[in-house]
């Protein structure tokens, strides 16, 4: 009977784990010993610190005892070791099986690898957190970040400042270059200021080619240093295609946030008002609003 058990849960591709009252494991079929690249005969008795890694151990130690103190079904996310070292993200379903007597005598389990759906999960997150030609994160993130840094801001005292950037003649380079040579004008400038950035800086591109960078705790003076910098870079930055060539040059609006702004777009008002004023003075250049310049 034993014999015909094993042959019937050996040819279910999941795999399949059983433990006693203590968690050691008392059976497992094919597919769990090629999961996690050991044999049968290395895991029944074995806990599972003796074949799991030592932090990955201690989670499911944890929840195989307060399984068993519960009675009832498991049903978790977390991840495991794979046959070739890495590391796969899965759900454990489990239920504990009970004596003759009706006490708990152990658990049964299953693995369901959800890798590939976590990677995809992933994958549509950051498409809806960022702009897919350039990798900025997109105006809907500006504003959620941005809320955040507002609020902060509002709580604190600390005040942020905010740049409103944009390419110069971009509408020329695409249509004397070519859309393909424009894509690669945004690409290159996402490049050039990222590399001047920290991990709290919020950069998103707003639209078009135009972007917004928000400094958290930077008064306007490191802002405008940052972004003379930026543009200096910038201007370093030469397109080639089959039908001509161009330099790249950017400007930009400052401002910084008010004690008496209410929101976010208070500040991108403003900035955006010295962004015109870049632009009237013959673009390349970096203004800051004139109520604060």
């Amino acid at each position: 009977m034993l014999r015909r058990i094993q042959n019937a849960i050996d040819m279910l591709p999941s795999p399949i784990f059983i433990k006693d009252a203590d968690c050691r494991y008392m059976a497992c079929n094919r597919a769990f010993e090629q999961y996690i690249g050991l044999p049968r005969a290395r895991i029944i008795g074995a806990s599972v610190h003796d074949v799991a890694p030592a932090d990955l151990a201690a989670i499911y130690e944890k929840a195989d005892r307060d399984l068993i103190a519960d009675g009832g079904t498991q049903t978790y996310e977390t991840s495991v070791r794979y046959a070739d070292g890495s590391h796969r993200d899965v759900i454990f379903y489990k239920s504990v099986f009970h004596s003759a007597e009706g006490n708990p005598d152990g658990i049964s389990g299953v693995i369901l690898d959800i890798t590939e759906r976590k990677r995809l999960e992933n994958e549509l997150s950051k498409a809806a957190r960022e702009d897919f030609l350039t990798g900025a994160v997109n105006l809907r993130t500006f504003y959620e970040l941005a809320d955040q840094e507002f609020a902060r801001f509002k709580r604190t005292g600390e005040a942020f400042s905010l740049l409103v950037l944009d390419l110069d003649h971009f509408k020329q380079i695409n249509d004397t270059l070519g859309h393909e040579t424009g894509d690669d004008a945004l690409r290159k400038f996402v490049q050039v200021v990222r590399a001047n950035l920290r991990e709290q800086d919020i950069f998103a591109r707003t639209g078009g080619d135009e972007f917004r960078l928000l400094l958290p705790g930077t008064a306007q003076s490191g802002a405008f240093l940052l972004a003379e910098r930026i543009r200096d870079e910038v201007n370093q930055v030469n397109l080639c295609a089959p039908n001509g060539s161009a330099i790249l040059s950017m400007s930009a609006g400052l401002c910084r946030s008010h004690p008496d702004d209410t929101g976010i777009d208070d500040i991108v008002r403003r900035a955006d008002v010295a962004l015109y004023q870049a632009k009237a003075a013959g673009r390349n250049a970096v203004k800051a609003h004139p109520c604060e310049a």
